[in-house]
């Protein structure tokens, strides 16, 4: 098949924007941290850091961090750039820049989380889309049909083979001859003695189409479906241990978070009439409720993927609309706390999965 006639999924389409536009914002991020870094401000954020544990008493001054950052924002900005380029060529179809793109991705991801790591994070998490299917059968040459199919069938024809013609022993022949006589001899086509023409015996062959096998859905658990399954139990897990954890440390230092409260409140006068409804008991009080819905929702997914694997088609629906919904939560969350995107990707990732054909085709071939 042609390349120029293959068409460009849409999985394929988001995750090299995502690249493109997520690289190209790093890179004017890692350029105002470069023009900030030496301001009275970037010096009074990496004193308090450095006053704190564990870096305090450390021995690591200020002038170091400050170069430090520096030489991270440079390359970080030298990988995005290249990764704006690079993002460009993937939505040509380049194997190349795929692969140039998955060497430098972890280390976008890492030196990304010096000067915030938002973009850059959600960049390097795109890289993994251009691996899943069906963007990696559009890198392959693989049409959404071809790959659809279950392996019946040759519609070019290609691979028919003319059955081979009976065969016919002479003993059967010389005693056909011997009981019929003359009349075998000399009969009404002329043949010679002992010879059974083939075409007076079988019809003639098929000139027509050839009947196709009908497709039908796989009988084997898709592996698009185990791997939804994983990635909801994994992320599920450890959003709800990363959730009774926050709720632990709640219960075990409320002050310290109404202390980080109340100095919120004061560079920002719209949040001091809110802090002011603030104490210990509702911080505590707060934590555990988000901690106990989150571990509901968490559960409760887990749970639809068990169905999932079962085969009820109301489990990969209820999955489906899971995964969506914790996607677009995680995309929010991770405005403020970057790491979340990585669990944004399994959200997506998981919705990828369940909208394949053989994970549809297999859904309805229950029972």
């Amino acid at each position: 098949m042609s390349e120029t006639k293959l068409p460009r999924p849409g999985q394929a389409t988001l995750a090299g924007w995502l690249i493109v536009l997520g690289s190209l914002l790093t890179v004017v991020g890692a350029w105002d941290q470069i023009s900030g870094l030496r301001s009275l401000e970037t010096r009074e954020r990496v004193e308090e850091v450095l006053a704190e544990p564990p870096l305090a008493g450390s021995g690591i001054g200020l002038d170091g961090i400050l170069d430090l950052m520096h030489i991270m924002a440079l390359v970080t900005g030298a990988m995005a750039a290249a990764a704006v380029i690079l993002g460009w060529h993937v939505l040509q179809r380049n194997k190349q820049a795929r692969l140039a793109l998955t060497i430098i991705a972890a280390p976008l991801f890492f030196t990304g989380m010096f000067g915030g790591g938002f973009w850059s994070t959600l960049a390097a998490v795109a890289v993994v889309l251009l691996w899943m299917s069906p963007t990696r059968d559009w890198f392959d040459g693989v049409s959404p049909a071809k790959r659809a199919r279950d392996g019946g069938g040759d519609p070019n024809q290609k691979s028919y083979v003319a059955p081979a013609p009976p065969e016919v022993s002479t003993s059967s022949t010389t005693g056909t001859s011997s009981t019929t006589g003359t009349s075998s001899t000399t009969g009404e086509s002329g043949s010679s003695t002992g010879t059974v023409r083939l075409s007076e015996k079988q019809p003639p062959p098929w000139t027509g189409g050839v009947a196709q096998a009908t497709k039908e859905a796989p009988k084997r658990r898709p592996g698009a479906v185990t791997a939804a399954a994983v990635l909801t139990w994994v992320g599920s897990g450890f959003t709800a241990l990363m959730m009774l954890a926050s709720a632990v440390t709640a219960t075990a230092n409320p002050d310290l978070i109404l202390e980080q409260v109340r100095k919120q409140a004061e560079s920002d006068p719209r949040m001091q009439e809110v802090a002011g409804l603030y104490t210990t008991d509702v911080i505590v009080a707060s934590a555990w409720i988000g901690a106990v819905l989150v571990a509901l929702v968490c559960i409760a997914a887990a749970a639809f993927a068990v169905f999932a694997m079962r085969r009820h088609p109301w489990a990969r629906v209820a999955l489906m609309i899971s995964a969506g919904v914790s996607g677009l939560s995680l995309l929010l969350f991770a405005l403020a706390f970057p790491p979340a995107v990585v669990l944004f990707g399994a959200a997506v990732a998981t919705f990828s999965f369940l909208l394949r054909p053989e994970v549809a085709a297999w859904f309805r071939s229950r029972g």
